[in-house]
């Protein structure tokens, strides 16, 4: 028997926000670790394992329409206080992530050395990259299944316990990197495909404990029997919401793919300067994220409930929290560039490099912040098609361009992709701003 949280439980967005900050962070941190240990291994295996890390990010956004489509679905139930059709909403998104998963894990082992290779990686460096991408993306089932189960634990109000999954996952990681490549079985070389074992052995437990707390706290079980709870109208209802929102992150990642594939031509220290600017700078981007999760979260059970101004003041107030935290870390981050920089790399013009990059990303992260806090109240309230229609034409039309414009042809190089990266965001957070304060999204809701 299903159990989910009361809806006459008010969540407050500090209380939801720090512990998904804390989740979203050491999920992020197993990619840090992995950049952080590679670094002292050798900079070819930081840009080919960074590259990797990018497509493996497109699998995620590819089966995440589902965790989306869920999460904004069951929050909308349990504000409109239908909790009963939230197994089935729930069994709907795991039969098909799980199949998703498993197709991608194919995938990723058949064409895995071909996805670098397209992003213009030489020979050398998809040698390197190659273990580490067929690994991870040979268990992407285990992924799929692992980021599809916390959100619905989010969204019913066990942030702080699925908190406990990514703290236990990374400190693994952590321990089996430093095993594989300096510790004990640091004689076998194994190097950038110890990493790669180490990270999916992490993912695996993971995922087990993912699935305990969904029996324990949402009291759901998976078993043959429930998959005749899957349905066209259910799925239907979560494809509505999930695709086109996934369909947004699926269109940033495909541009920041291209975009890696143009600094590709300014050279082996160029893209490594990128990959660690790029991993550095999600840190920034956390605190957003985090923020508008949260949002999300209060903003579809408010909508449900057909409070909508609650629902309109909870997005201008996240977003103002949002740009403040945005501000105050992009600058620090500037400030303290240098020594940040040397805990990755003993290379004196990659951290000048990065430095010289942070500085341009302070204005860039506000433009960010804006995107992720109001495209995420846009998504709670079903308003899921005019993000990403913006964000197809302005990412693919305007970015792209402008990053081959100013970066290659005016040889400004990465300074120049930072400047298309500002122009692109600021762009588009205007016109998610304009759609806020519209209330268009009113008349959006499942409910």
């Amino acid at each position: 028997m299903m159990s989910v949280a009361s809806n006459k439980f008010k969540l407050g967005l500090y209380a939801l926000a720090w512990p998904i900050f804390i989740e979203q962070l050491l999920r992020l941190m197993m990619n840090y670790v992995n950049v952080f240990m590679l670094g002292h291994y050798s900079d070819e295996a930081v840009a080919a394992t960074g590259v990797a890390n990018q497509i493996l990010t497109i699998s995620i956004i590819f089966y995440g329409f589902l965790t989306v489509g869920v999460q904004i679905v069951a929050a909308q139930l349990i504000g409109a206080n239908k909790k009963r059709r939230i197994e089935h909403v729930i069994t709907n998104g795991l039969v098909v992530a799980f199949l998703i998963g498993i197709v991608m894990s194919a995938i990723f082992i058949i064409l895995g050395d071909d996805f670098l290779r397209l992003l213009g990686l030489n020979e050398k460096l998809v040698a390197v990259g190659s273990p580490f991408i067929k690994i991870i993306g040979g268990t992407s089932v285990i992924i799929s299944l692992y980021s599809s189960i916390l959100p619905i634990l989010r969204t019913h109000g066990f942030v702080h316990q699925a908190m406990i999954v990514p703290v236990t996952a990374s400190g693994l990681n952590v321990v089996l990197n430093y095993v594989c490549l300096y510790g004990g079985l640091s004689y076998l070389d194994l190097g950038v495909t110890g990493v790669g074992i180490a990270t999916s052995f992490a993912n695996i437990i993971g995922m087990i404990m993912a699935v305990w707390m969904l029996k324990k706290y949402i009291g759901y079980t998976f078993n043959w029997r429930k998959l005749r709870q899957c349905s066209k109208k259910m799925l239907g209802s979560i494809l509505r919401f999930g695709l086109p929102s996934a369909g947004e992150n699926l269109s940033y990642a495909g541009s920041q793919l291209v975009v890696t594939a143009i600094i590709a031509y300014l050279g082996t220290e160029a893209l490594t300067t990128k990959i660690y600017a790029s991993s550095i700078s999600q840190f920034v981007a956390l605190f957003a994220m985090s923020v508008g999760q949260a949002s999300q979260i209060i903003i579809g059970r408010a909508t449900g409930a057909g409070e909508i101004d609650r629902a309109y003041q909870q997005g201008m107030k996240s977003l103002r929290i949002g740009l403040i935290i945005a501000l105050l870390v992009s600058i620090l981050l500037y400030l303290f560039a240098r020594p940040v920089m040397q805990l990755f790399t003993s290379s004196s013009q990659i951290i000048e490099m990065t430095k010289e990059l942070f500085l341009f990303s302070i204005l860039l992260e506000l433009g960010r912040a804006t995107n992720i806090i109001v495209i995420s109240s846009l998504n709670a309230t079903g308003d899921v098609r005019f993000p990403f229609i913006c964000g197809i034409i302005v990412m693919w039309i305007v970015s792209l361009p402008f990053s081959w414009i100013l970066g290659i042809s005016a040889g400004l190089g990465l300074v120049g992709v930072w400047l298309a990266y500002i122009i692109d965001e600021g762009l588009r957070a205007m016109l998610m701003f304009r759609r806020w304060r519209s209330r268009i999204w009113t008349t959006k809701a499942l409910f």
